[in-house]
């Protein structure tokens, strides 16, 4: 596409954006911008599949929706930007260093010349001149000294520099991982360490299973006592399954309120049985409103478990648990259902 081509279809798809937010009363905020002009662009078939999907199940596109649908399409432009900005700042503290160095090395090579000079002459010199010579050496030594602790501290300096940039991005990989609202896994990691964790099972032909989980009416529970006590109950849920397993495990919030856990060197009965222990941790909550202290009673939720089949491909792992959980949505929610390559069973 030509140069020209290509700015008038830009042009035209930011015109069609923000008449579309016009028309149905979407709020004109860099998020809602960027999340429709993708969809509209029709480049990033994810994001339009994502926003139709969230929109038929939330019933209208609201800052719920555009916060899942941009933390999982565009938060790595963030993550981006802080890894460019703390690699120019590395780049330049070592550049300073370099700079030390250079100077460093041209000064002892001149002071390694001066003593070689001093060395090859010294016995054809006179008294005087041998005193002289050896006041010069001196100073040079000096000087030579001061530079060698200037460049000491300049190292010191630059590798705590360094270092410190290092724990920065260290901070900024994990906030790409983690899911803001929860704290626990986001689905960026969950899809990497399920690749991750499948490879090992193979490799070590150990057994895999994944829990797929979702609460139950939780649509109907955010629009009856709002979002934010909504986000509430998604914090404890997260909490409460994030603790109900071992440390192997990693447990993510894959989307909305729906959560997945990887359990690595388990067995399905094993899988179920975790399950069973979790849904009923969970339902054991009381909920209590804070500004209130209105009882507005329990949380449950679904779950669907799957073993790995060592010659599937990881996502299609996560389909058959996902269909395992549809499955105990359908048979009337709060229960658990497992599903084997070749069949599904109510646990």
């Amino acid at each position: 596409m030509r140069k020209e081509d290509s700015f008038k279809k830009a042009s035209l798809n930011a015109q069609k954006t923000m008449a579309l937010l016009d028309d149905r009363q979407i709020r004109k905020v860099p998020q809602n911008y960027t999340i429709w002009y993708e969809y509209l662009s029709e480049e990033n078939p994810a994001v339009k599949e994502a926003v139709n999907r969230l929109m038929l199940e939330k019933g209208k596109f609201n800052d719920e929706v555009a916060k899942q649908i941009y933390n999982e399409f565009f938060s790595h432009e963030k993550e981006g930007k802080a890894i460019r900005e703390t690699n120019r700042l590395v780049q330049k503290s070592m550049e300073a260093v370099l700079k030390e160095i250079r100077a460093s090395s041209a000064g002892l090579t001149e002071y390694s010349d001066k003593l070689e000079g001093f060395a090859d002459g010294a016995e054809d010199l006179d008294n005087d001149a041998f005193h002289s010579m050896v006041r010069q050496i001196i100073d040079e030594t000096r000087n030579m000294s001061k530079r060698s602790q200037h460049l000491n501290e300049s190292l010191t300096q630059a590798s705590a520099e360094i270092d410190d940039l290092r724990k920065r991005l260290e901070n900024v990989e994990q906030e790409a991982l983690t899911d803001p609202l929860t704290g626990i896994a986001n689905r960026k990691r969950f899809d990497n360490e399920l690749i991750k964790a499948t490879d090992e099972a193979i490799k070590n032909k150990t057994k895999l299973c994944l829990v797929m989980s979702d609460i139950d009416h939780f649509k109907k529970f955010n629009d009856t006592h709002g979002h934010l006590f909504g986000d509430q109950v998604l914090k404890l849920v997260a909490s409460t399954l994030d603790t109900g397993v071992e440390k192997a495990a990693l447990t993510a919030r894959y989307g909305g309120e729906e959560f997945g856990i990887i359990l690595p060197e388990t067995a399905i009965s094993h899988a179920i049985q975790i399950a069973n222990q979790l849904r009923e941790s969970v339902s054991s909550k009381k909920l209590v409103k804070r500004n209130s202290g209105d009882d507005v009673g329990k949380i449950t939720m679904s779950f669907g478990v799957a073993q790995f089949d060592y010659e599937e491909d990881p996502m299609n792992l996560v389909s058959r648990a996902d269909n395992a959980l549809y499955g105990a949505k359908e048979a009337g929610r709060d229960q658990v259902k497992y599903e084997m390559p070749e069949f599904a069973r109510t646990a």
